[in-house]
This record gives C-alpha cells, sequence and structure tokens, in this order.
C-alpha cells in the first residue's frame, strides 16, 4: 500500500539518470531502493517519469562536460510540459554544487552525495516514511543479468596528485564485512551469479574498522556462498597490492582470472609526481606474483599520458612497461587539470597534441596486444556470462571481461541471460571474440576459471 505523500494525490514518478563509474550506479541503485520504499513510483522511462534525478560524475574533464550536457537536456525535457522537476547530485555537485545552481537555475535541487533524506523530502514523503527509509543501507547496484555490484568502501585517504575523488567523496570507509556477507547472499537468492567487488580502492579494505587488510577474507566468506560462481575485483591500488595480497587474492576459490590493477603510469619521476607511493618493479613484481599464482589470468590496467612534466623518455618508460607486460586489458587517458589537486598547480605542461598522440601510441599498442592474445582463444572453450539476445545472436562477457569496460563475446544462437555458458570460441579481433555454445550453467571454479577454461598466453 502506498504511503502518503503530502504533495500530491498521486506520487510522483520518478527516474534516475546514472552517469560516471560502477561507484554511482550503486548510489543510484540506493536512491531507488528508497524511493519505493518511501511510495513513490521508480520507473525505468524518461516519457513515463515526474521528476529525474541526474546523478553527474566530475572525475575528468570530459565527465563534467558529460554531466553538464545531461543537466542541460534534462532542464529542456522539464520545460516540455508543466510540474516535471529536475534534481542534480552526485560527485560533480558535491563539489561543485554553488556553482552548477548558478549555472543552471532552472535546475529543482541540487545535492550532494548521499544526502537521502533531503531528496526524499524535496520529493514530498512523509517524515515519517523518510525516517523509515533512510535507516536501511544498500551496497549494491545492478551490473547486468545475473552480475552485481558490491560496494565493500567509499572514499580515498590516498591523495593521487591528479585526482579529486577525496574531495567529493571524502576519507577511506569500509563497510562492515557482515552487512556485505549479507547482501551479497540476498543477491544470490535473487538469481546473480557474478559479484564484481568495487570501491574507490578495494584491496585497502578493512583497514579503517578491522586495523589490517580484510579483502582476502571478505572474498573467501563470499566464494561460500551458494549460487555464486564468479567474484571479480575492480580498482585494485597497486601501493595497497603487494605480491604476497596478490598471491592471497589468487587462491579465493571463486576468483575469476581478472584483476584490475590500475598502473597510471612507470615513470619513477611521474609517479612521485603523481603520488603513487610505488615503483615500476614493485608494480612488476605484484602482476608477476599474480600471474604466477593464477595461469590464464587477465590483469587490468589505467594509464594517465599528459601528466605536468611528463617527457618523451618518461613516454618512453611507460610504453616499453606496457610493451613487456602485455596486460590483457588496458583503458588509456589524457591527463586534465583538476581544482584543489596537487598536479593542478604543477609546472611544465603537456600539450594537448602531444598528449593525444602519445594516448594513440599506447592505444595501437594495446590494440595489437588484445589481437594477439584473442586469436591465442580461437578453439578453445571458456566460459561466457550472456547478457542481452539482439536478432539471432547472443552477446555477453567472459572471464576476462568487466561490464562496459572490456570486450565482448558474440555467440550464434539466443541463449539465456544471466547464466553462464560453455562457449567454443571461433573467430577474434582486438575487442571483440566469436563463438558457438556447447553447454550452459556452469557452476564451479573448477569448471568456470580454472586451468583448462583459459590458455596460458606467452608474453
Amino acid at each position: 500500500m502506498k504511503k502518503h505523500c503530502a504533495d500530491s494525490v498521486r506520487p510522483p514518478r520518478v527516474t534516475i539518470h546514472t552517469l560516471g563509474c560502477a561507484k554511482n550506479a550503486v548510489d543510484s541503485e540506493t536512491l531507488a531502493g528508497l524511493v519505493k520504499q518511501a511510495g513513490f513510483d521508480y520507473v525505468e522511462k524518461l516519457a513515463q517519469a515526474d521528476v529525474v534525478v541526474v546523478n553527474t560524475c566530475g572525475f575528468i574533464d570530459d565527465a563534467k562536460v558529460e554531466s553538464v550536457h545531461v543537466l542541460l537536456e534534462s532542464v529542456r525535457w522539464k520545460q516540455a510540459r508543466k510540474g516535471r522537476r529536475v534534481f542534480a547530485m552526485g560527485c560533480l555537485t558535491q563539489r561543485d554544487g554553488d556553482e552548477i545552481k548558478n549555472e543552471i537555475p532552472e535546475l529543482d535541487r541540487v545535492f550532494g552525495i548521499g544526502e537521502w533524506t533531503e531528496m526524499l523530502e524535496a520529493l514530498g514523503a512523509n517524515p515519517l516514511s523518510v525516517a523509515q527509509s533512510t535507516d536501511a543501507t544498500l551496497y549494491s547496484g545492478k551490473a547486468g543479468p545475473g552480475s552485481a555490484y558490491l560496494r565493500i568502501s567509499d572514499g580515498c585517504s590516498h591523495a593521487c596528485a591528479f585526482c579529486a575523488i577525496p574531495q567529493m567523496r571524502g576519507l577511506y570507509r569500509s563497510e562492515p564485512m557482515e552487512k556485505l556477507v549479507e547482501e551479497a547472499k540476498l543477491l544470490a537468492r535473487t538469481g546473480v551469479r557474478e559479484l564484481l567487488i568495487i570501491g574507490q580502492e578495494t584491496t585497502s579494505y578493512g583497514v579503517d574498522i578491522y586495523r589490517k587488510r580484510t579483502l582476502v577474507e571478505l572474498c573467501n566468506r563470499l566464494s561460500d556462498i551458494v549460487g555464486i560462481e564468479w567474484i571479480r575485483i575492480l580498482y585494485a591500488h597497486p601501493p595497497s597490492a603487494p605480491p604476497q595480497l596478490m598471491r592471497e587474492l589468487a587462491r579465493v576459490p571463486k576468483l575469476t582470472p581478472y584483476i584490475d590493477f590500475p598502473i597510471e603510469h612507470a615513470s619513477e619521476k611521474i609517479l612521485k609526481l603523481m603520488n603513487r607511493k610505488t615503483t615500476a618493479a614493485k608494480m612488476r613484481d605484484s602482476i608477476e606474483a599474480f600471474r604466477a599464482e593464477f595461469p590464464d589470468s587477465c590483469v587490468r590496467t589505467t594509464v594517465l599520458v599528459g601528466f605536468p612534466g611528463e617527457t618523451d623518455e618518461d613516454f618512453r618508460e611507460l610504453y616499453e612497461f606496457m610493451e613487456n607486460e602485455k596486460f590483457e586489458r588496458a583503458g588509456v587517458f589524457t591527463y586534465s587539470p583538476q581544482d584543489g589537486t596537487a598536479g593542478g598547480d604543477l609546472p611544465n605542461r603537456v600539450e594537448e597534441g602531444v598528449a593525444l598522440e602519445r594516448l594513440d601510441l599506447l592505444m595501437k599498442l594495446q590494440r595489437n596486444i588484445c589481437r594477439t592474445k584473442h586469436q591465442s582463444l580461437i578453439g578453445r572453450t571458456i566460459p561466457v556470462i550472456v547478457e542481452r539476445n539482439v536478432r539471432e545472436n547472443s552477446w555477453g562477457r567472459s572471464a576476462w571481461d568487466a561490464p562496459d569496460i572490456d570486450a565482448r563475446v558474440r555467440i550464434v544462437g539466443l541463449h539465456a541471460p544471466g547464466v553462464l555458458h560453455q562457449v567454443k570460441i571461433t573467430g577474434a579481433a582486438a575487442y571483440q571474440l566469436d563463438g558457438i555454445c556447447e553447454s550452459a550453467n556452469v557452476e564451479t571454479r573448477s569448471h568456470t576459471c580454472g586451468s583448462f577454461a583459459l590458455p596460458v598466453l606467452s608474453h
């Protein structure tokens, strides 16, 4: 039965437009749940909504531009029909809320991160229902059929010189392990087969509340949950991921042969300027420890080119590191200065054209690496989680691929989404595999992520 809403006879229908990373997706999922608990109708389509909440991203300049563009589009949507409202929330508004209000006064309300009570009250919720609704905390968000993000922490205490996350999300805060395990059990009961472990950085999990890194313990407990078949770790912070931790993670029973390990750079000078508190040699040791313990693994990375002071020699060191390590997956970005960060005040800015040339060189290198490694999979049978059916084909992800950011697999025929299928690879390109389905519903690590599934790839 719907709770009474003070401002209207019919509760407003609310939709959320999410921008940015998986952490934002979890925030949106939390808000959607609270909206429903408070008695409002949550709808997926903008055309059905009375209120749109834009969950903004402010991580880099392109993300800011996109957020502002979506806000302006939403304002035009609002003006097309009387009674519509537009709210803004998220990382960009957390840091630049006053500026957003001044630049886009047509917005009805602007909120920071986690201001759930204020948003529900702005929608017109009964104060009693607001108090009851905001008592609950959600740690997960949808990542596709059969997959969910599990946010184990928020905030960051590392103060990397290129990143404004601490300004937007505060210092590092781990979530209680018992609550995370209970949430994961609930997800498993609803059909989730893959957990994607996320946080601003995951490898420091537990240091604030348990006084030690407890990511391995958490992942082992998640592996005990019936129904969970894949555990995927994103955003491992290299300075917090020494070789021993990487070896222990690789031994987690249901871990996919995948870890997101963003090096950002490999030049000693640039790493110091970035305040990364690690070295190329230390990162290489951690990568090799993971691969040695977990053959056939995929190490994903992120690198940043054009950081202030980056010379041709610095870039050469990065290029050679990438060439030697042969990351199975990599994202390359150009640096954009962020207000309030140490990098924003550094001299010796790199010209945009030079940074773009360096990005292009790394992307060409990575494309060739991906193509070669994918071609090595032809003839192999690997597990794939199907996400959608399009015409006569199914599309999904291998154990080497996280949602939205990595490669995809096209499978001949229509197969059940949200289920792990055994797929024989018949064709390969840099960012796509093609295959035919041989069997379905793989259940254990020995059948999904073990030595039989993915080949040992030579470097």
